[in-house]
């Protein structure tokens, strides 16, 4: 079975990606001075980058790998994941990283991939906007990095089904067992609360080693 879910998974991200180079190249020549143009492009666009997403989602979570590990820097994993992001409404986003953070020994592609994986799950509860926050800090041998959303309150139904991969609350919580399962392939740990007053935050905890 594996071989074929990465059989097909390889041919769907091909052809994705025939698709978003063809959106990019219409909205530049058909998008500029038409609004209305530009703004049914860049939809496609984002759902053409959302549907790689859940295929990579898919064979991530069928095909594990060991992580590779390297020194990384936090700062840059938590930059290159927000930049592979286009998220829908209007949407602010607040970082806080701790001066002096020590590297993690990690695979940034994989925790590259977990936070995305977090924040596109923030974009999905809240699809009109609000403020994203973004911290992190060193705490008892571990680097604790929170992505919170203020205003956001999820059900503790769909919090306790947060981690399942078959269930869709929100948007689909595929992408959020591949995070669970990458962060715990790196000896890490995560969880999310959320309370009225207070919003949403999800706390990933990576040891250092």
């Amino acid at each position: 079975m594996g071989w074929l879910i990465r059989a097909v998974g390889h041919d769907l991200r091909n052809k994705l990606g025939v698709m978003q180079n063809s959106a990019y190249y219409l909205n530049i020549r058909l998008g500029y001075g038409n609004e209305k143009v530009q703004k049914h492009l860049q939809i496609m666009e984002r759902e053409i980058g959302n549907a790689n997403r859940i295929t990579m989602d898919l064979m991530d979570f069928a095909l594990a790998k060991e992580p590779v590990l390297q020194q990384s820097a936090v700062k840059a994993i938590v930059a290159e994941a927000l930049s592979q992001l286009s998220p829908p409404g209007q949407w602010e986003t607040t970082i806080h990283l701790e001066d002096g953070l020590p590297p993690l020994v990690a695979d940034a592609r994989q925790l590259q991939r977990a936070f995305t994986n977090i924040i596109v799950k923030v974009f999905q509860e809240m699809p009109e906007g609000g403020q994203l926050q973004v911290a992190a800090r060193e705490h008892g041998g571990f680097i604790e990095i929170e992505f919170g959303a203020m205003g956001l309150v999820i059900p503790d139904e769909n919090l306790a089904e947060m981690f399942n991969p078959l269930v869709s609350a929100g948007g689909t919580n595929l992408g959020m067992a591949v995070s669970k399962r990458l962060v715990e392939g790196h000896g890490g740990t995560i969880e999310v609360r959320s309370l009225a007053g207070e919003g949403t935050i999800f706390t990933v905890r990576l040891p250092l080693r």
